[in-house]
C-alpha cells in the first residue's frame, strides 16, 4: 500500500478519514486481486506469453505469472520509470521495459518494438494472455509511415488542454499508430489462441477506446477480453465505506465525465438541497476534465472538482468536507492525487475570493497546497479513474 503523504499543517482527523477512504479504494482497485479473481485456468492449456502496458501492468504480470504456474512461458511489461524502478518480478523470462506517459518519448517506441519483436516470435502452438491497463496507449508507441512524435505528442497535448474526453484523445491516436484500433491482434494472429486481461480506465468500458483497442479488430472483437476491475469496483467500494461509517447517501453519481468545475458545482447542490438524515454524502465515480484554454495555472481535474464543491459549500452554514481521489495517484500534470477540504480551511472571504481566482486560471495545486488540502501517494500501479466524495455533517 502506498504512503499517503499530507500537507504538514493539515490536522490528524482529516488525515485518517481521508487515509482510511483512499486505502480502502486501494484495495479494491488492486490488480493481483483483480486478476485472480478473474482467472480460469483451465483456459490455458500451452505455453502462454504475457504481453502488458499499462500503470498496472507490473502487478497484473506478476499475478498472472502465479496463476498461470508451469504454463508461463515469457513476459515483455511495458509501464512507466517510476513503476518501473519498484518492480519485482517471481519469475526470471520478464523483460521489463519503460516508457514514458502521458506524453510518448523515443524510449516508448524502442520499448513498443521490443514487445512487437516478441509477439511475432511467439510460436504458432502457443497461448497469448495480454494485460491491458490505464496509460496504455501512451506507453504502446508504434507510429505509421509518415508520423511523428512530435506530431503524436501535439495530438496529445492539444486534446488534454482543450478537455477533450479519453473517447476523443484515443480515437486520434488510433489514426496515426500501428497497433492500435487492432493493431496487435493482427501481429498476434498467427498464435493459437490470444485472451485479454483489462483494468479499465475508460468509462462505459468502451473496448475500442481503452488502450485505443489494439486487441478491437471488429466489434465484437474475436479475441475475448475479461474487464477485471474499473471505475464501478471502486465506487462500489466507496459506498460500502459510507456504509459502514454510518453516513447516508444522499446521490451516488455514476460513470460521470465533462468539466471538474461544473461538476463541483453540481455536487454541492445536491448536498445543499438534500433531506437526507445527517451526516450524508453525495459519492462520484468517474473521469472529469479540465479545459485549460490559455490558462497558465497548474493543476488537475481532482483538485479542481475539490475547490469548485469546496467554493460552493463555503457559502452555507453546516459544517462539510470534501475528499476527492485519481486511483492512479497523479491528478493532471501535477504530483498530487486529490484532495481533502472542511468549512473550517476555507471561513475567510480572502481565502474564498483566492479559491475563485484559482479556479479561473486553473493553478489549483497552489492553492490546495496553501489550504493544507493537497493529498499524495506517487503512482499507485493500478488506474480505474476517479472518485469523490462531498458530506454534510450533523451541527
Amino acid at each position: 500500500m502506498n504512503r499517503i503523504r499530507y500537507q504538514p499543517n493539515l490536522d490528524h482527523a482529516r488525515k485518517s478519514f481521508a487515509s482510511e477512504m483512499i486505502e480502502t479504494i486501494l484495495r479494491a482497485a488492486e490488480p493481483a486481486n483483480a486478476i485472480k479473481k478473474h482467472f480460469n485456468k483451465s483456459r490455458f492449456n500451452r505455453p502462454t506469453h504475457i504481453l502488458a502496458f499499462g500503470k498496472a501492468s507490473i502487478e497484473m504480470t506478476n499475478a498472472a505469472i502465479e496463476c498461470l504456474g508451469d504454463r508461463f512461458a515469457r513476459a515483455s511489461v511495458i509501464s512507466t520509470p517510476e513503476l518501473c524502478a519498484q518492480a519485482q518480478f517471481k519469475n526470471k523470462f520478464v523483460d521489463l521495459l519503460t516508457a514514458t506517459h502521458p506524453f510518448p518519448t523515443l524510449q516508448n517506441i524502442h520499448s513498443t518494438n521490443q514487445l512487437i519483436e516478441h509477439a511475432r516470435s511467439i510460436p504458432a502452438d502457443h497461448q497469448v494472455l495480454v494485460l491491458i491497463s490505464g496509460g496504455g496507449s501512451a506507453l504502446l508507441c508504434s507510429p505509421k509511415e509518415g508520423v511523428t512524435l512530435e506530431d503524436l505528442a501535439t495530438t496529445s497535448r492539444t486534446l488534454m488542454n482543450s478537455g477533450a474526453s479519453i473517447h476523443e484523445l484515443n480515437a486520434e491516436r488510433s489514426k496515426q499508430e500501428t497497433l492500435k484500433a487492432g493493431g496487435l491482434a493482427e501481429v498476434l494472429r498467427h498464435v493459437y489462441q490470444t485472451d485479454a486481461f483489462v483494468l479499465s480506465d475508460v468509462i462505459g468500458d468502451d473496448l475500442r477506446t481503452i488502450s485505443s483497442g489494439p486487441l478491437v479488430d471488429q466489434l465484437p472483437p474475436s479475441i475475448e477480453h475479461t474487464i477485471v476491475a474499473n471505475n464501478q469496483t471502486i465506487l462500489d467500494a466507496l459506498c460500502a465505506w459510507i456504509a459502514i461509517e454510518h453516513i447516508h447517501p444522499v446521490k451516488v453519481i455514476k460513470q460521470v465525465t465533462g468539466s471538474a468545475n461544473k461538476l463541483g458545482q453540481q455536487i454541492a447542490s445536491k448536498l445543499i438541497e438534500s433531506s437526507s438524515d445527517l451526516p450524508c454524502a453525495v459519492s462520484l465515480g468517474g473521469e472529469p476534465t479540465v479545459d485549460v484554454e490559455d490558462a497558465d495555472g497548474i493543476g488537475g481535474p481532482m483538485l479542481e472538482l475539490a475547490l469548485s464543491c469546496a467554493y460552493e459549500l463555503c457559502k452555507t452554514e453546516f459544517r462539510w468536507t470534501v475528499l476527492t481521489f485519481a486511483s492512479d495517484g497523479i491528478d493532471g500534470p501535477t504530483d498530487a492525487c486529490g484532495a481533502v477540504i472542511s468549512n473550517d480551511m476555507i471561513q475567510s472571504n480572502q481565502t474564498q475570493e483566492a479559491i475563485r481566482s484559482s479556479l479561473e486560471s486553473h493553478d489549483t495545486l497552489q492553492m490546495c497546497d496553501t489550504l493544507g488540502a493537497t493529498i499524495r501517494t506517487g503512482a499507485t500501479g493500478t488506474n480505474v479513474n476517479d472518485v469523490m466524495l462531498a458530506i454534510r455533517w450533523e451541527d
